[in-house]
């Protein structure tokens, strides 16, 4: 028979590794597409605590446009930094909306780590109303 352990080692090995997930997001005000996409964990992790850090956020999940891109934020914004080039072209709400999306790639969204107490019908619920609230949202 095998152990707890070992079961639990077996099972984890059967996770399956996928490609980053990508999402796009428009700023309206701006006509303006952003395509993000999921960060690894360390990155994450690495990006707390800094100063401006929804904005190092925001930059790590971007895919395009290419924010870090010299001629973009020195040249056409007349800023020393990316970061100081978004200040100065996102409102905070956009931001705040921008970064939602990226904490939905993240797993940090509505449904995305449920509890395995609940019966198999209740959990089957809370993750379709889960994801029909994060539909309404965008």
């Amino acid at each position: 028979m095998e152990s707890k352990e070992k079961s639990i080692a077996r099972s984890l090995l059967d996770i399956p590794v996928t490609e980053p997930e990508t999402a796009v997001v428009q700023v309206t005000r701006l006509g303006l597409s952003i395509t993000l996409r999921e960060i690894p964990y360390n990155k994450l992790t690495a990006l707390r605590g800094t100063e401006d850090a929804d904005l190092h956020y925001m930059l790590a999940s971007c895919v395009s446009p290419n924010f870090k891109d010299k001629a973009w934020y020195q040249d056409h914004m007349g800023c020393p930094t990316p970061v100081d080039a978004l200040k100065k072209l996102l409102r905070p709400g956009e931001v705040r909306a921008i970064l939602r999306q990226c904490d939905t790639l993240n797993g940090y969204g509505p449904g995305a780590v449920i509890t395995l107490e609940e019966e198999p019908d209740v959990l089957q619920d809370m993750a379709v109303g889960a994801a029909l609230e994060d539909l309404e949202k965008n």
